[in-house]
């Protein structure tokens, strides 16, 4: 007596995609900015409610702009200092388990004749995508940093002195209404002007003059929207305050959150001007990578001073252009990682970011994917693999149209080539290639030894794509039409036969003639006939959006 082994289940939303019931996840992703003077990268969860989280920062100072601002070029110690650094980076980003990276090239990097030569080499050796940015964009995210870590209520300048750029950002009434980038970064500016140490008055007053000079539409900002306040950010304007601090409280205290009196800034500055190399290399507020530089932008800011007296405070910020590069993906990715919540699992989330990044068909995908492992679970002691494959099959079977934003008529041959190459995390070679090649053979011809990737498989793992594509090519036909027009499925399993009964929405014909069309593979791999009947199947005849699947066992004598 033959034994039918009968299941059914609800389709339209499967379980093995959205079933979850872990808290939301964040999206773990490194921001890298490459500085003139020094790399900096901080490592964040980006949660779906807008916040972030940091979790590890790492500065590499590299001086990537010495001896070259004036020359605009990057001499190659500089750009060997800076891959070094950014392999480090790259290291301690992994070691946390970053699979987002976001790389902004401020000035030394995007005015260097050579600065495309470095960030061609950074992607040949770190597969790292950097991205210069204009002094505007480094601007505006500069300013989308510091606003959520300092409040200003009183009409502001802010200041950010890099090395090779200096950001001037005047904000009233709350909102953005000036900024400009200037080419007088510390490292600029003592590359060109200074001579002396400590700095002569002949040096000072011509960089108080080329200052002055330059500054004059800032000025008339400052002036027209009532500037009473400057917040600086950078490494430099962070050090003009610690010597601030230092001189007044002895240390041991965070410059960030205090409000510093005019006086006690310039009494700062007027140090910093006045002793030598030596002094400032022993100073604990002072980096000693900065000490050459500092002067640079102690005239800068005294100059401010003095053309702004109605300032009375300033404060600085924690925060700077990397933390706005953060709020910057957050902003653009803020779908896409509310998307990503529910998705834990390393695999699970890379798949889904592919398929989003891809522009997938969700619906369709989704569909697929629940008919196709529901037949595996249906056929499961007939298939020469082990279980997990369930979870690849899967997988294929989401991604198994990605190649349509590249072409129609040979996307299957395109979501190959995307899965076998994207950036899936978690997943080894051996498995990457099954996904891929079921996915190719999802329609059209079947596996044979002229497929370069197929024949690198051993049998039994030509064995294992070939059942795993032969399921995939009905579930793929059981949604011929795209519409998810099949709610639930009853299938039985004989020593003969594999009996599948649909229910429909609609006119079943185009998905029961679809799903035998694709059924041949199935035959020859499994050994079992097929048929696909239209059916009513007892069940709710209105589906919620979405509703919760199910699948129920039988066996039948």
């Amino acid at each position: 007596m033959s034994v039918t082994d009968e299941r059914a289940a609800c389709l339209l939303v499967p379980e093995t995609t959205y079933g979850t019931n872990e808290t939301a996840s964040p999206v773990r992703v490194c921001v890298i900015d490459l500085g003139t003077n020094s790399f900096h990268a901080v490592i964040v969860d980006a949660h779906p409610n807008g916040s972030f989280q940091v979790v590890d920062r790492l500065k590499e100072m590299v001086r990537l702009g010495q001896h070259g601002l004036e020359a605009n070029t990057l001499p190659e110690e500089a750009m060997k200092r800076g891959l070094r650094a950014l392999k480090r980076i790259h290291l301690l980003a992994k070691g946390w388990d970053a699979h987002e990276f976001l790389a902004f090239a401020t000035s030394a990097i995007r005015e260097a004749s050579n600065g495309g030569v470095f960030i061609r080499r950074v992607r040949q050796e770190l597969g790292l995508h950097v991205r210069p940015i204009s002094g505007e964009q480094e601007a505006n995210l500069i300013y989308q940093g510091v606003r959520r870590a300092v409040g200003m209520p009183a009409p502001t300048l802010l200041i950010d002195v890099g090395g090779g750029s200096v950001e001037f950002i005047v904000v009233a009434r709350g909102e953005r209404v000036f900024s400009r980038s200037l080419k007088l970064g510390a490292a600029r500016m003592t590359e060109r002007f200074v001579s002396t140490d400590p700095l002569s008055e002949a040096d000072q007053a011509a960089l108080c003059s080329h200052f002055e000079e330059t500054l004059g539409t800032v000025f008339d900002a400052c002036r027209a929207h009532g500037v009473r306040a400057i917040v600086g950010s950078s490494g430099t304007m962070k050090a003009l305050a610690r010597v601030a601090l230092e001189s007044r409280t002895g240390g041991g205290d965070t410059v960030f959150h205090r409000t510093f009196a005019v006086d006690a800034i310039r009494d700062a500055l007027g140090w910093v001007l006045d002793s030598t190399a030596d002094e400032r290399l022993a100073h604990p507020a002072i980096d000693p990578k900065r000490v050459d530089q500092i002067g640079a932008g102690a005239v800068l800011l005294d100059t401010v001073l003095n053309r702004l007296p109605d300032v009375r405070h300033l404060k600085v910020s924690p925060n700077a252009l990397r933390e706005g590069m953060v709020v910057h993906f957050m902003d653009t990715n803020y779908h896409r990682i509310q998307q990503m919540a529910p998705f834990r699992d390393p695999r699970r989330r890379s798949v889904h970011e592919m398929a989003y990044r891809f522009q997938w068909e969700e619906r369709h995908a989704q569909h697929v994917a629940a008919t196709a492992t529901f037949l595996f679970d249906v056929c499961r002691s007939l298939y020469e693999g082990p279980a997990r494959d369930a979870e690849l099959l899967e997988y294929a079977a989401l991604l198994h149209d990605v190649g349509y934003l590249l072409s129609h008529g040979t996307h299957e041959r395109h979501s190959r080539y995307l899965i076998q190459n994207a950036d899936l995390q978690g997943f080894r070679s051996e498995e990457r290639l099954v996904m891929s090649l079921a996915a190719l053979y999802h329609r059209g011809r079947r596996p044979d030894s002229t497929d370069e990737q197929y024949g690198r498989l051993s049998s039994e793992q030509q064995r294992r794509v070939r059942q795993l594509a032969s399921l995939l090519r009905i579930a793929e036909g059981l949604d011929r039409s795209h519409f998810q027009n099949v709610v639930a499925l009853r299938a039985q399993l004989s020593n003969k036969k594999l009996n599948l009964h649909v229910a429909t929405k609609e006119d079943p014909q185009l998905e029961v003639w679809a799903a035998e069309d694709r059924g041949a593979m199935f035959e020859e791999e499994y050994g079992r006939s097929l048929s696909v009947e239209p059916t009513t199947i007892q069940a709710d005849t209105e589906y919620p959006d979405p509703p919760v699947s199910y699948v129920t066992s039988t066996s039948v004598s």
